[in-house]
Order: structure tokens, then sequence, then C-alpha cells
């Protein structure tokens, strides 16, 4: 009997800890980047693999760039740390890297289809298609992927799927892939509450989901954004997604409210990723779109977990 309460209690404790309020925190580390060369423009996706100390950047317009030996943001500044610059025919939303298989995964968004797609490397040739999918509304397709370290792939629509975009709206459906790399792999799906952006104006009325990230495996986070085009700022807040098993539901928690808590203007954040195997800094970085304005440049962020 005392073996049985010992095992309760432990199995209570770490299903709490397993599941503890997550914050994070600004400690005054973030830049906006010079170009270092004029194709490093139109971020949408990061992934470091801190197990190879490399940065992989990927534009919506092809480029794939890849930094190495990077110890603070300011060493993306200097051209010696760029290991890679490729041109590809993929116009990125998001990559992932899965280290027990040396996989890469990408979403990838053209006008009127969007996929996610696969490869030991990040290049036509290679690459395997896992999701192919027409638009769900004018520039809103696959946004976000979130690997576990069991090697499931959670899949993220920027606004919802094919009949979720509506403004009345309220859930959208991420997807789980258990195994992604499997011969016919398995999809669950996922209810998560977007907070749509009622005071936005055209297709950024439904809200944005601009990446995601797992935290361990189970949990993930979540970037939504909005931009408000009459007060010309992003809203942004980061948020924690713990899924319901029984259910299938996701509910949220937030972790970090940019406006509130990061000083200045937040940019147009598309990209984040954990810098370190121990998932205690996190980095993100703005789409600047082409262009440069107020919310729109290469601005880089770091946050830590309380």
């Amino acid at each position: 009997m005392r073996q049985l309460l010992v095992l309760t209690l432990f199995l209570t404790l770490g299903g709490a800890a397993f599941g503890q309020s997550l914050q994070f925190t600004f400690e005054g580390d973030s830049l906006t980047l010079p170009l270092v060369r004029d194709s490093l423009r139109g971020i949408s996706g990061l992934e470091i693999v801190p197990s190879t100390g490399e940065w992989h950047f990927v534009s919506d317009r092809g480029w794939h760039f890849v930094f190495t030996n990077i110890k603070t943001i300011r060493d993306l500044r200097d051209d010696s740390h760029l290991k890679l610059a490729q041109k590809t025919p993929f116009w990125f939303e998001s990559i992932r890297y899965n280290t027990q298989s040396s996989t890469y995964f990408w979403t990838d968004e053209h006008e009127f289809v969007t996929s996610v797609l696969y490869g030991k490397a990040v290049r036509d040739s290679t690459s395997q298609i896992l999701l192919k999918i027409p638009l769900a509304a004018p520039n809103k397709g696959l946004e976000g992927l979130a690997m576990t370290s069991t090697g499931a792939l959670w899949v993220a629509p920027e606004a919802g799927w094919e009949g979720e975009t509506r403004i009345s709206q309220d859930t959208i459906t991420f997807f789980r892939y258990p195994n992604p790399l499997a011969a016919d792999p398995v999809v669950e799906r996922f209810a998560y509450p977007i907070n749509r952006c009622t005071f936005a104006q055209g297709e950024e009325r439904v809200g944005g989901i601009s990446e995601i990230l797992a935290i361990d495996d189970q949990r993930v986070l979540v970037l939504e954004r909005c931009y408000d085009a009459s007060q010309k700022r992003v809203t942004a807040n980061l948020y924690i997604a713990t899924p319901n098993e029984q259910t299938h539901t996701l509910t949220k928690e937030l972790a970090f409210d940019f406006n509130r808590q990061f000083p200045g203007n937040v940019c147009n954040l598309e990209a984040m990723a954990w810098a370190d195997e121990q998932h205690q800094t996190l980095v993100l970085m703005a789409d600047d779109n082409f262009k440069q304005n107020r919310t729109l440049r290469n601005q880089v962020i770091v946050l830590r977990k309380r």
C-alpha cells in the first residue's frame, strides 16, 4: 500500500510539473540586422540545431541561409558566419529539423497551393511531399511547424483550413503526425482557439498564426500576430498550447505579450527557434517583406524562460 501511495504521489507531482505554467522575459537583447547581403530578406522561418551549431534561415522567396558559430545574435551581422546562401524553388513559411532521422521539414506557400515537404537536404531533387492542399484564403496557407523530441510533427495553418477562415469561426484545426516519415502517416486533429483580429482590415481580420514550436513532447508554443493598418502597428502574443488527448482540443495560456512586455515597436514576427537544447533561450525574427518601415525590418528578439 505504501508503494502504491508513493507511486500515486509521484504521478500527481509529475503531471503537475509537466503541465506547469511557462513564462518568458525580455532582458534587452534585440537588434535590427543590417543586410549581410541583399537576398537576406523576407525571412519567414528559423531553425537552430544546437548539435551542429547551425542557424537555418529561410525566405518566402526561396532563399535558404545557414550561419554557423553564432555566440550572440550580433554575430549575424558578420558575413564570415554565413556558411550557405542557396536559392531553392520553395516559398518557405517554416523549417524544422529532426535530429533522430536527420530530416528537414518545411512549408511551401505559393499563390494557390500550400505544402509540407521533407528531405535529407533542403533541395528540390531530394524532397518528398507530406501534405499539399489549396490555400484556404488569399495568403493564408500552412504557416507553422513544430517537431517534438519523439519525432511527432505539428502543422498549423495561418488562419484555418478551408471553411475555417471566417471571422466568426473561433477555432481552427492543428494537425499532428505521430510519425510523419511512416509509409502511410496517421494524422490527428486538434481544435485550437484562435484570436481573430476584428480591429484589422481586409484579409488580416481573420488573424494570423505565424509560427509554432515544440516545448516538450506534448506542448507547443504558438505565435499569433495581427497587423492594424489604421494604427500602423503589429500586435503579437506568444501562447502555450496544451493538448487534451481525450477531447482532441488545445487550451492556450499567455506566455509573453510583445506589446506590453517588449519596449518599442514589435515588427512582423514570423520565425522562432530554441537557441539551446535545454529550451531556455528563444530567438524570434521578423519578416521585412522586402521593405523597411516601422513594422517591416529584419528585427531579431531574444526571450529567456523565467
